[in-house]
């Protein structure tokens, strides 16, 4: 993808380690919502209902989410401010066309 918008080597591999960087933070949060998912099937198959179980599970996965929104932001922030203005518009349109 890079590529087609001219980057350099230089571009290229700080992207890439930004992309490294942010894919091993993001990656223990994964595993931090599906193990939420079994604990909250867990709750929904009990004889009773523990609301105040399912609302701590609840919030536990909208800070999870916020976690992984702010580190994806700054990933695309970070890989933005290494491409030129003119590499960004062109990866923008890429992206529009490949994702609509």
């Amino acid at each position: 993808v890079l590529d087609d918008v001219g980057a350099t080597a230089a571009q290229k591999q700080q992207v890439a380690q930004i992309a490294k960087d942010a894919a091993k933070e993001l990656l223990p949060l994964r595993t931090q919502h599906h193990a939420a998912r079994g604990r909250a099937m867990e709750l929904f198959a009990q004889p009773t209902i523990d609301r105040a179980a399912i609302e701590q599970l609840r919030a536990e996965e909208l800070q999870l989410g916020e976690t992984a929104s702010k580190r994806l932001a700054n990933a695309i922030a970070d890989a933005a401010e290494v491409l030129t203005p003119e590499q960004r518009v062109k990866l923008a349109a890429q992206w529009k066309k490949r994702h609509g």
